[in-house]
């Protein structure tokens, strides 16, 4: 049944291509029945694949009763490390990521669309160009634009995205207002990551079909993995077990260490966790966070502190600047990692963190980057307790390994 396709072909759809998947019907059935359409869409338990997983239904009927004219930004800024997914829908499906965009656009009576769409995303954009030149039956009820995002981390959050759009610097701009009160050019804007767009055709087809969707996700797997990559998986029958051995298993020492789910600000889970399902509810209760399921693996081989200084060195480096309290937090934990990793610095050091936390507590920021180093480095230092001590206690990870083989 059309309703349960996957989202990613084995290569490039066109146009063509796409009609022969049953493409454009859903949207065709929401221009016929729009009411119809908005009861689906107001009724999904779709959340947002961008990482926060806000509700998308809550969107769309917070857009419903906001004022005309209205905007729909399609997010696939997608500058996170390790997340790779969305340029792959957008390389291989652009036509279901514009299908969902023009549903959504349809749903919320919005009169434009804009495709948010990395600087560095050089073939994704000229896909998705050819795709947006094909359109012509059914003709878009949409204006569709694309504009280029900034490749900072900070200009794919939600209102960086607006802020760009309308000419500005691409940084966050703090909320509320909300987008979906005022977003661009003022008016009400639903800003839906691509992955959540393109999930839209398959949730109307399912609907007029009276079927459950198939609730696929995309997932990037980088690391200490034969095989990284974007692999399409169904969340509630494939463990990350199963992931790891569909991406070529694990390489270095061939044990698997831990795994960070979703992305460089998700907690890292141990090896027993390897059969947790790749659900957002299991992922939590493993006690992670779902994230864009950019999918970090580590191997015995690889150093957790090493992994804990590459991380807030880039919380570190992408911070925007507006905020004091971010600049101080992260720019701290990346000192610290950098002095624990060059075994600079005692167990002393490591306890300064949390004093870092309680200051930084209670001061506004303008977005989440400043709470992201803390839960990496958090299960970092309970789960792997050994790799901190091999640098505060005995030198680095490196002499560790040489002392294990040396003759006493």
């Amino acid at each position: 049944m059309s309703a349960m396709q996957k989202l990613l072909p084995p290569s490039r759809l066109d146009r063509a291509g796409y009609l022969d998947r049953d493409g454009y019907l859903a949207y065709q059935y929401a221009v016929a029945d729009t009411e119809w359409a908005r009861k689906v869409l107001t009724s999904t338990p779709l959340t947002g694949l961008g990482g926060a997983h806000f509700a998308f239904a809550r969107k769309v009927a917070s857009m419903l009763t906001s004022s005309t004219p209205r905007v729909v930004v399609c997010n696939a800024a997608e500058d996170e490390p390790g997340s790779r997914k969305d340029r792959m829908l957008l390389a291989r499906n652009p036509h279901v990521v514009l299908e969902g965009a023009m549903i959504a656009a349809i749903a919320v009576d919005a009169t434009d669309i804009v495709i948010y769409v990395s600087e560095l995303a050089d073939e994704e954009h000229q896909s998705l160009t050819e795709a947006m030149a094909e359109i012509d039956d059914p003709p878009a009820t949409a204006a569709i634009r694309i504009v280029r995002a900034d490749q900072r981390y900070v200009s794919g959050e939600a209102t960086a995205a607006v802020d760009a759009i309308n000419g500005g610097d691409g940084k966050p701009t703090g909320q509320p207002p909300y987008p979906t009160e005022k977003g661009v050019n003022g008016r009400p804007t639903l800003v839906a990551n691509c992955e959540t767009l393109a999930n839209l055709p398959r949730i109307v087809r399912a609907d007029r079909a009276g079927l459950e969707p198939s609730w696929t996700r995309l997932t990037t797997v980088t690391g200490d993995i034969a095989a990284p990559g974007v692999y399409e998986i169904d969340p509630y029958c494939d463990t990350f077990a199963d992931l790891f051995v569909c991406a070529g298993n694990v390489t270095g020492s061939g044990r698997l260490k831990g795994f960070q789910p979703g992305g460089p600000s998700s907690r890292f889970l141990g090896p027993d966790a390897a059969g947790t399902l790749i659900a957002n509810d299991a992922i939590r209760a493993a006690g992670s966070q779902p994230g864009c399921l950019a999918i970090r693996v580590v191997s015995t081989s690889s150093c957790i502190v090493e992994i804990c200084r590459e991380i807030t060195a880039f919380f570190s480096r992408e911070q925007c600047g507006q905020c004091p309290p971010c600049r101080m937090k992260t720019q701290t934990y990346h000192r610290i990692m950098q002095q624990v990793g060059a075994a600079g610095g005692g167990w002393d050091l490591l306890e300064k963190l949390a004093a870092v936390e309680e200051f930084v507590g209670d001061m506004p920021r303008r977005c989440s980057l400043i709470d992201m180093p803390t839960p990496p480095v958090e299960s970092a230092l309970t789960l792997f307790p050994d790799d901190f001590a091999a640098h505060i206690e005995g030198g680095s990870c490196a002499q560790r390994e040489a002392s294990a083989v040396s003759p006493s």
